[in-house]
């Protein structure tokens, strides 16, 4: 039995519960961030999971619970993440648009905090219990031999996006992948040979999710503050927040050409 799997979904259903509590403070957005963070992990270990187990399990279905609470975070976080990144401009023609956003994070606060409510943990233990049953009569083989078909399965997934569409979305999605790679290394503790897979090491692999994360965060500005001008087009600072939009384009536009760069000659997507 490869207790290692196990024990990573343990320390993830801790890392959950914890952050759980620490939500209800407005002031903590880590918390929220972590939460999320443990959420994606024991996604890929469900896949992971249903694999090892011929579908039998459906680990997936098993955190549908949770899965409704993550989505339901993932506006927040979002408005969390844009309306820091304004403030870090030190930009005062921003400060309508952050006044603005403080509004919209109260609102989500709101809606997070009553599916928080009714969320069930037990959902987690009945996992964690199911999962031990699958894993008493799994060989380490199997194991990894299931963490090499996710890999490849990821690596097949993210040429199929990349080529699959010209639009902005593919990257975002192509993203998540690149992350769910990671997680699954982290399962198997840094032994399955990623870059036999994917032609870049993982360390490279982080290094490229930092930038990918970097052009997230730009686009997610962009979209959100051209929302406001298309709402706001009287507001007296317009021509200021355009030159600004204008920048930030700029800006995105080198951290998107960096980005497909990488995938197109380093990872030969």
């Amino acid at each position: 039995m490869p207790e290692y799997i196990l024990e990573y979904f343990q320390k993830h259903q801790l890392i959950i519960e914890e952050n759980l509590l620490m939500c209800r403070d407005p002031e903590d957005v880590e918390a929220i961030h972590n939460f999320r963070l443990s959420v994606k992990r024991l996604r890929v270990l469900a896949r992971l999971s249903d694999l090892i187990s011929g579908d039998v399990f459906d680990a997936k279905g098993s955190l549908r619970e949770i899965n409704k609470l993550f989505k339901r975070s993932g506006r927040l976080r979002d408005l969390q993440v844009t309306g820091q990144l304004m403030i870090d401009q030190q930009y005062e023609d921003l400060d309508p648009v952050i006044k603005l956003f403080d509004r919209r994070i109260a609102g989500q606060r709101v809606k997070f905090e009553k599916a928080l409510d009714i969320f069930g943990k037990e959902s987690l233990d009945e996992f964690g219990h199911k999962l031990k049953e699958l894993l008493q009569n799994v060989t380490e083989k199997q194991a990894v031999a299931c963490g090499h078909i996710l890999l490849a399965t990821l690596e097949s997934d993210i040429h199929i996006l990349f080529h699959g569409s010209t639009k902005e979305k593919r990257l975002h999605n192509i993203r998540t992948k690149l992350k769910d790679v990671i997680y699954l290394n982290n399962i198997f503790d840094g032994r399955l040979p990623v870059q036999d897979y994917i032609h870049i090491s993982i360390e490279r692999l982080r290094e490229l999710g930092e930038l990918a994360g970097a052009w997230h965060d730009s686009l997610n500005l962009e979209v959100d503050l051209g929302k406001y001008l298309r709402k706001h087009p009287d507001t007296g600072n317009i021509n200021s927040l355009q030159e600004f939009m204008q920048e930030l384009k700029v800006k995105k536009q080198g951290l998107s050409q960096e980005y497909v760069c990488i995938l197109m000659n380093e990872m030969k997507v």
